[in-house]
């Protein structure tokens, strides 16, 4: 039985998805929003990202852009 040659080749962009806090769903190209702070002690605090619909929308200004 003759072996492949060719090796599968692995795609050349990632995609991501993540959960949009605004319109609740999961979605791509999310960005940060905001981080809330809970309670005292280590550790991060929660997270919410949006879509960019819901930037536009709600004129949201993700964290890296203020």
């Amino acid at each position: 039985m003759a072996e492949p040659t060719q090796t599968q080749s692995t795609p050349t962009t990632l995609s991501a998805y993540a959960y949009c806090w605004w319109h609740k769903g999961v979605t791509r190209d999310v960005r940060l929003i905001q981080i809330e702070e809970t309670g005292s002690g280590p550790g991060p605090g929660r997270q919410r990202f949006a879509c960019h619909p819901c930037q536009i929308t709600h004129g949201l200004v993700p964290l890296a852009d203020r």
